[in-house]
């Protein structure tokens, strides 16, 4: 603290400012990097919410697949409306920039997919897909995977794994 009367070297007094002004800078990237942080992880959450209601969607439609042509109307209209609010929340995911994996050579890589089992087929090439049992969903520009795709696979070098596990 200077006294009334003491004279204030400027360049002293701007080398303290620029020292708090840096100080000051480097605190709030600091907070900005942790808000960021956290913002990013509570939506991560959500949109994992959000894979979990539309995997239950697609349980619905495999168990309905089958018995569809079976149903009265009000079963029709329940089937159809589900299926719409199926199409909305993948749209709602879409806007996000979130879409559904693609397997367009139907195989499976580390990158996209957890293997949770295997099966002998020799029909089939090592790492096909046979099974898709819950989607996987990735960021549309930047490819960052959400979650993978739970897969069963072809592995014809051995016996098949019945057990979890992640590739």
């Amino acid at each position: 603290m200077l006294d009334k009367g003491e004279k204030i070297d400027p360049d002293l007094f701007l080398r303290e400012k620029l020292i708090e002004f840096q100080r000051e800078i480097a605190e709030l990237k600091q907070v900005n990097k942790y808000q960021t942080e956290a913002a990013e992880q509570r939506e991560n959450k959500l949109f994992l919410g959000l894979f979990e209601v539309l995997d239950a969607f697609d349980n619905l439609e495999k168990n309905i697949q089958s018995k569809e042509e079976y149903l009265d109307k009000t079963g029709q209209r329940f089937v159809k409306s589900t299926r719409a609010i199926q199409r909305k929340l993948l749209r709602l995911l879409r806007s996000c920039d979130i879409e559904p994996l693609e397997f367009p050579d139907n195989k499976a890589t580390i990158e996209q997919c957890k293997i949770i089992a295997t099966q002998n087929d020799p029909a089939r090439e090592n790492e096909e897909i046979i099974s898709l049992e819950k989607r996987g969903y990735q960021k549309r520009e930047s490819k960052q995977v959400l979650r993978k795709a739970e897969v069963i696979t072809v592995y014809n070098d051995g016996p098949p794994m019945n057990s979890v596990y992640s590739t």
